[in-house]
């Protein structure tokens, strides 16, 4: 159940990392072919590429939790023995989860300002700062079904 749930997840994940990625990839093309075509341009998708962006980094960040890609401090790895790694293992799992808890936490406050102080033109735009506590969310998610059901990487 555990490992359905966690590949799920990252299939979601991927799947919108992906479809940001290629919707910034065609707005850009469209700007580019409308500027130099058309000399004219939609001011609002260098604001949209800008929110994409932070999306399709996030989701790749919360992929590279899954896939236990994610950035790792192993500067005691190489003095600690094999069964010393697997001790803490769990630990250092848990503390990233509680981590990426903190980050929701924090994610969540940022949203809500966001929303209170946005000029209303970019009203539009503030779904996608969901995409800060949704993907630390789901960083934690991963962090603790790694604690269950996942061999070490």
């Amino acid at each position: 159940m555990f490992a359905r749930l966690d590949n799920t997840l990252a299939s979601a994940e991927r799947f919108v990392a992906a479809f940001s990625l290629l919707l910034m990839l065609l707005l850009s093309l469209l700007q580019i072919l409308t500027r130099n075509f058309f000399d004219t341009g939609f001011p609002q998708i260098e604001l949209l590429n800008r929110h994409l962006l932070i999306v399709a980094g996030l989701m790749g960040a919360a992929v590279a939790s899954y896939e236990s890609r994610h950035i790792k401090i192993d500067a005691l790895t190489t003095i600690m023995s094999a069964r010393q790694q697997q001790l803490m293992r769990i630990p250092l799992l848990l503390f990233a989860a509680a981590v990426a808890a903190a980050l929701v936490y924090y994610s969540v406050i940022f949203c809500m300002d966001e929303w209170q102080y946005a000029p209303p033109n970019e009203r539009w735009t503030l779904p996608f700062v969901l995409a800060y506590p949704v993907s630390f969310s789901m960083m934690c998610l991963h962090f603790l079904l790694a604690c269950f059901y996942r061999e070490p990487a």
